[in-house]
């Protein structure tokens, strides 16, 4: 057999295979990404129950959502009064179904100017939460917080994961 015929080989059926291969790949990817998107939807139900004790600056939840060990809060923040804001935080408290203080989150609100609008999003891990309760508070008040009650999103990453698949399988 001589040295050229190696290379003047027909590789059309190889390429079908690899483009049923690909094919295959792509299919698979779009059915994963759907059903990974209903999943997580179906995971997290909306907390109809919140309270916003804060007059100035005038604080609006868009959305607020918790699955069984987790959740998010998100929504605006305006500032409605003639003067600048600083130094000022929220306080988030998260209660579950029968009133139980969960846990307490606190979120910066920054510098804001008169008239001046901001959005916020807070992450938090606390089970079973079912409603939330906002309020201004000081930084002297502050202060006095731990550091995972200061911590707005919660922390994802390689234990994450292995810790939902072993809470899937057990």
């Amino acid at each position: 057999m001589p040295y050229m015929d190696i290379w003047m080989y027909n590789s059309r059926p190889r390429m079908k295979v690899f483009l049923c291969y690909f094919l295959i790949f792509i299919t698979f990817f779009i059915f994963s990404d759907i059903m990974i998107y209903c999943y997580n939807k179906s995971l997290y139900k909306p907390m109809e129950n919140y309270e916003i004790k804060v007059a100035n600056p005038e604080i609006t939840i868009s959305l607020a959502e918790s699955s069984a060990v987790d959740g998010n809060v998100k929504g605006t923040i305006k500032n409605n009064t003639n003067e600048k804001l600083q130094d000022q935080y929220l306080k988030f408290e998260f209660y579950t179904p029968r009133d139980v203080n969960s846990g307490i989150k606190y979120l910066e609100i920054g510098e804001l100017e008169p008239g001046q609008e901001k959005n916020y999003e807070l992450g938090f891990r606390y089970d079973n939460v079912s409603s939330v309760k906002v309020e201004a508070v000081s930084k002297e008040q502050v202060a006095k917080a731990t550091p995972e009650e200061l911590e707005i999103n919660p922390i994802t990453g390689p234990v994450t994961i292995i810790g939902g698949i072993l809470y899937l399988f057990l």
